[in-house]
Order: structure tokens, then sequence, then C-alpha cells
């Protein structure tokens, strides 16, 4: 859309018109010629200022993680045979994302700058930004000003780039390594593999010595005409799923502490790159609403970097508002979970409901662990623990933000 502003002086042109029909004079009759050419200039140089002007912008990276600086590219392509006496490029930031470094003085709402481009020219202008706190964020709008040649009149373009940021949660710098919220995944990997389960037959393999007899798929050896052996899943897996709650309060629709639900989100993105770092196929279930579509998002089970990327992506984007109760969620998406697949649970605080469903989830065949800020009380973790579900207290010593 573009908007103009400003105007010529007509009624002193009008009033040269008068006078020199009046007077004839040649002096008079020489300015008001002028002044219609003024009005014929400043009327074609208003009108193509912008015509024919492209703007790109482009981000570098559009990942990053919160703190880090990134830089954004507007290029600016003036493809007409005029060139323009002046023109203002800016690019309005959104909340949360400001120019590296902050200078005393300066705009953190917007970076731009001005120039006279020439004909048929292309200029890149460069900014460094910084995305201080974790979130999803859009850039934009891009405005374009410029106007005539004699400065009557100015004439302003609004585009939307509609580029995404995303600044994923600070790493965690941790005290202790070994302590037991760290190590989700406890069962490590050896030579024999998982114990299989006889109950879950997945297919035949080709027989090679060693194997047991009693393993061996008489039919399929018919039909293939060499000895296969049964394949069985695994009684256990290898999966780690993070269940994470948001809500600092038993009542889930108020707003969350911001300091407790970034140290939770913070401390489910380290135990994220933990697993995916042991070659772990990760999931991620959460009670949050993403910021900007205002879902409740949910990361399916995988391994690679597109996994880690979704979760991640998830935890940069939650607000701090629960979509509802995470018992609720949590038990919703039983029937969904990996048999015997390690389930994490990360919350601001561990109430009897919440901790009556993580004794559900172990009893479901799950391997549960409780990442948890403040201590529960004693009633509630001598139930976990004689269930065998260990919980761990994060406490806000034992962790700071790196960098």
């Amino acid at each position: 859309m573009t908007v103009r502003s400003g105007r010529f002086p007509w009624p002193l042109c009008g009033a040269l018109l008068a006078a020199a029909a009046v007077t004839r004079a040649p002096a008079v009759l020489i300015l008001a010629i002028a002044s219609l050419a003024a009005w014929a200039v400043t009327e074609l140089t208003a009108r193509v200022a912008l015509a024919h002007l492209d703007l790109a912008v482009a981000v570098r990276p559009d990942r990053m993680i919160a703190g880090e600086s990134f830089s954004v590219d507007l290029v600016v392509t003036n493809r007409k045979p005029l060139p323009l006496p002046w023109l203002e490029v800016r690019l309005m930031l959104p909340e949360g994302i400001e120019p590296d470094p902050p200078r005393p003085g300066r705009s953190k709402a917007s970076v731009g700058a001005g120039f006279a481009p020439r004909a048929h020219e292309r200029v890149t202008l460069r900014f460094s930004l910084r995305a201080p706190e974790r979130g999803a964020f859009v850039l934009g709008p891009a405005r374009l000003r410029s106007g005539d040649w004699l400065g009557f009149v100015q004439t302003e373009r609004a585009e939307a780039p509609g580029l995404a940021i995303v600044a994923y949660p600070v790493p965690l710098a941790v005290a202790d390594r070994h302590r037991p919220s760290l190590r989700p995944l406890s069962e490590t990997a050896t030579r024999r593999g998982l114990v299989p389960d006889p109950l879950r037959f997945r297919g035949v393999r080709l027989h090679v010595p060693g194997d047991p007899t009693k393993e061996i798929h008489w039919k399929a050896s018919a039909r293939l005409r060499a000895l296969q052996t049964k394949l069985y899943e695994p009684a256990t897996s290898l999966d780690a799923v993070f269940l994470l709650n948001v809500a600092t309060h038993e009542q889930y629709w108020i707003q969350a502490d911001p300091a407790e639900t970034e140290l939770v989100i913070s401390a489910t993105a380290e135990l994220v790159r933990l697993a995916a770092a042991a070659g772990r196929q990760i999931g991620l279930v959460t009670n949050g609403l993403d910021n900007v579509t205002h879902e409740r998002p949910r990361s399916a089970l995988g391994r690679g970097p597109r996994p880690i990327a979704r979760s991640l992506e998830i935890l940069a984007r939650l607000g701090p508002y629960a979509a509802a109760s995470a018992e609720q969620v949590f038990l919703r998406e039983r029937g969904r979970l990996p048999w015997g697949a390690t389930l994490i649970l990360v919350t601001p605080r561990l109430e009897p409901p919440l901790a009556a469903a993580a004794l559900a989830l172990r009893r479901a065949h799950h391997r549960v662990l409780v990442l948890v800020i403040e201590a529960p009380a004693e009633a509630v973790r001598a139930r976990l623990l004689a269930a065998d579900l260990p919980v761990d207290v994060l406490r806000h010593g034992a962790r700071r933000a790196t960098g």
C-alpha cells in the first residue's frame, strides 16, 4: 500500500497564472510557466518515485539460541532509468528483537538507512540484530519512503517480508552432570542389544552360526530355501519422550510464573540435546500453548536433526499459558507412547494429581523420571520412590545460564 503526503503549492501557481493573464508582463509570464513546469516535474517524479523499486529481505540464520546475533540484509533495487534524490528504508522490529550492539539514543523499534540510489542500481544494507530471549518473532513490515525531485510530495510504501525468527532456549551449565535427571536414558547400549519380547514378532532374518535352533522359522526357511531366524521387538525401547508441564499453579488457566517457566523450558531443551547426542529417538508432549498459533504443539517420536529442530522450536514458541492440566494431557497421550519408552517429566511443581498420573504411566510399563524445581511434599516423594520412580529437584543455584 502506497501513501502520499504533501502537495504542490497550487495557490501560488494559480496566482502567478492569473497575474500573467492580467498584466501580461514577461517576468510574470516566465514565473507562471516555471511554476507549471515545476508542477509537471513534481507530479511525474512523485508518481514514479517508488515505481519499479524492489525490496528483498534475507535473514542469516533464521534459527539461533537466545542471546546470539544474526544479520538481516535489505536489498534495494532501482530498476528504472531515473535516479532518486533520496530514499529511506526502514525495517520494523518486533518486541524481543533489538539492534546489536544497542547504542544510546538509537531506536530499538526499527533499523534502517537513507541514501540516494542511482538509475539501475542495487544497494545492500546489512544490519546486525539480536534476540535476547527465546521465542518466535516475525520481522516487518519494511517501509520505503521517497519523494519528488523538488521536495514537495513524499510517498511511502509498506511491505511485509513475512520472515520468521526462532530463538531456542539458552542451554544450561550443569554443576553435576551425573545427576539422575541429566541421565534420562540410564540404559546404556550393549553389544547384545535390548532383551527381545517373544510375544512381539517382527519378522525374520538369515540364520547365522550361533543363533539358537529354537528360534528358526521353519516355514519361512522352506519358502525361502534358506534357514531363517525369528526377529522380535525389544521388551524395552531406547525412546525418550519428554513431558513438559508449563503450569506453575494448580489452576492451569492462571498465567505461569515467567522465571520458573523459563527454567523448565531450558532444562527440557538441555535434556533433548543430551538425548539426541546419545542417538535416542526423542519426542515431546506439553500442555503449553504456542505463542503464535495458540494451539497445543506436539513433536512425534523420531531420530535425527528434524525431530530435534521440531522439539527445540516448540520449546522456543511456548507461551506463559497452559491448554489443560498436565495430568489430563499426559494420560491422554498414554495410548500413543511406545512400549517401554523412557518418560522424562519436567515440571515446576509436583502436585498429588500429577504424581498420580506419573504413577499411572509407570504402571503402563514405562520408565518415568521426574525433574521438578521445588521439592514435592514428603508423602508424595515417598510414594513415588516406593514405585521406583526417581525424583530430582532442580534448585535455582544448581544451574546457571551459559554464555
